[in-house]
């Protein structure tokens, strides 16, 4: 991987430069080339635990899209990032090495802070931005070891979700996927008029029932 031309790639399609766009290069290109893979393909599957910038550059180098469905976010706030062929349970997990330059020091912080609550001088922007390109410089150009973590593991690869037919949610009216359309009180609900019944919060023994008829869970529910 030519690692300035897949940052410029990447920037292109995140629209601005930054730091998390550099980790997510560092990111591909430490699970592609433990995986084999030269270019983006449809046969990874990608599980992030985040839903950061370097999201955007996994989607680009990798392959991995949430359109395609092989790009899986389970959101712990947490910089790491689990790849597979599908089908395969051979797996690379990617984190942000603790400590290092992947992440914001106190001070780069600080002046975040300003930037985004408007009590920013100019000087502290021009001081943010000098931090940020020196970063995302350093991120480019140090020692994988340096900054990630990597490990090769053996795990279940997860299954990208299937496509599905819609059917009408019965309380709001719109076309929503079978496979998350829910039996509420004898009605086939979407989530959103779901959580809504309950007042926005599910209650902590619902559980997960009354899937509709055409769903996959309904189908595999059916066979035990």
């Amino acid at each position: 991987m030519d690692r300035q031309q897949a940052f410029d790639d990447v920037v292109r399609f995140h629209q601005h430069s930054c730091p998390g766009a550099a980790l997510g290069v560092r990111v591909a290109e430490a699970a592609m080339s433990r995986l084999g893979v030269s270019a983006p393909t449809s046969s990874l599957v990608l599980v992030s635990e985040t839903d950061a910038c370097a999201v955007d550059a996994l989607q680009v180098l990798t392959g991995c899209t949430y359109g395609k469905r092989n790009l899986i976010h389970e959101d712990a706030g947490r910089n790491v990032f689990t790849f597979w062929e599908n089908g395969s349970s051979e797996a690379v997990k990617v984190r942000a090495r603790a400590g290092s330059i992947a992440f914001r020091s106190e001070e780069i912080w600080a002046l975040a802070r300003r930037i985004e609550d408007g009590s920013a001088t100019p000087e502290d922007e021009a001081e943010f931005a000098t931090a940020q390109a020196e970063r995302i410089a350093r991120i480019l150009d140090a020692p994988e070891e340096e900054i990630l973590v990597v490990d090769e593991l053996t795990a279940a690869s997860p299954q990208p979700k299937p496509l599905a037919p819609v059917d009408i949610c019965q309380q709001c009216g719109e076309p929503t996927s079978v496979e998350t359309l829910h039996d509420h009180r004898g009605k086939m609900v979407c989530p959103s008029c779901h959580l809504a019944a309950h007042g926005g919060v599910l209650p902590a023994d619902h559980g997960d029932h009354g899937h509709h008829p055409g769903s996959h869970k309904h189908s595999h529910d059916h066979k035990h």
